[in-house]
């Protein structure tokens, strides 16, 4: 199954995030790949069920990578097995990136960067599977050569890509992104890099492109304003037959609230908090129903208080 996008704009994986309902969204909005949020290989072996409902896809998604991680090699290769028993996925992703002291103590995430040897071989066995595998990345240090033998490590082992967040795993999400480092093995590697982290606005995403990278993931930046998608596309050159309407953001909200309605209201609530300072922004009193939908209590009421306050602008707006 290819893991080709259909164009270089990506949703990175994000906890307690990426589920189907946002991923869903973003895909409507235009971009060319999604991310799975980050899963526990050994989670997924154990049959976890919240491990299982990060599994799911939904008919609509375009191409999904499974982002895994985990510290064994037998573990993350049997989980990704049991995962493709559950679902298809267009490609296998390994997480060497989460700088959380609870995944590195279990010598997964960024600490696989000082395991190279294990980092090597998890990605070979994944290999195996017959899928492409992605891996997402921290660096080293900033030192050039420390960070282009990684990926060229990376690479060799058989990884179809690496993406690169230009930080180191001590630096947290302090500091910036060292976008050098990533020019510099994006331009070595040719169609083999993308890049991700700082990624906040549309001329993010064309330094990225324009340094060779093959794609640029988004994050925290689509999470402050999903409609950066659809920006950054026609800022690419891309036909999105999409604009930044009132209307056209009342849509993409209002079928949101429908696919959250499908899901536990104890995961579907946090997942529209995360989103609300977007909704209605520069519109009147949008501070008060976003506090409104954001103390409802469940999808059901915060989408009874969406449509009603809805229904208000249309009158004053008439569209």
């Amino acid at each position: 199954m290819s893991a080709t996008p259909s164009n270089p704009l990506w949703l990175a994986p994000m906890v307690d995030v990426t589920l189907w309902p946002v991923r869903k969204m973003f895909f409507g909005l235009g971009v060319g790949l999604a991310h799975t949020e980050m899963v526990s290989a050994r989670a997924i072996i154990e049959k976890s069920h919240v491990a299982y409902d990060m599994l799911y896809r939904h008919p609509k998604e375009g191409a999904l990578v499974l982002q895994l991680f985990s510290g064994d090699i037998d573990v993350l290769l049997n989980g990704a097995k049991e995962a493709l028993k559950v679902n298809r996925f267009n490609a296998l992703g390994i997480n060497m990136a989460c700088p959380s002291r609870k995944v590195m103590a279990s010598g997964g995430g960024a600490a696989l960067i000082y395991r190279p040897n294990i980092a090597s071989r998890m990605v070979k066995e994944l290999k195996t599977l017959g899928l492409p595998v992605w891996v997402k990345t921290r660096i080293p240090s900033h030192d050039l050569s420390d960070a282009f033998n990684w990926c060229e490590l990376l690479l060799a082992s058989g990884a179809d890509n690496v993406a690169i967040h230009a930080r180191t795993p001590s630096q947290g999400y302090n500091g910036k992104s060292d976008r050098k480092i990533v020019k510099e093995i994006a331009e070595s590697f040719p169609g083999m890099i993308s890049a991700t982290g700082d990624v906040f606005s549309v001329s993010d995403v064309l330094e990225y492109i324009e340094m060779g990278c093959v794609g640029v993931m988004i994050a925290r930046g689509a999470l402050k304003d999903p409609f950066i998608v659809t920006e950054a596309l026609k800022a690419l050159g891309y036909s999105v037959g999409m604009d930044d309407s009132l209307g056209f953001r009342i849509n993409v909200f209002r079928s949101f609230f429908e696919d959250l309605g499908d899901i536990r209201d104890n995961i579907a609530m946090p997942l529209l908090r995360r989103f609300l300072s977007c909704i209605f922004k520069n519109v009147p009193r949008a501070s008060y129903i976003r506090s409104s939908l954001a103390n409802a209590g469940s999808i059901v009421r915060a989408r009874e208080l969406y449509d009603a306050f809805v229904d208000e602008l249309k009158l004053t707006f008439q569209f």
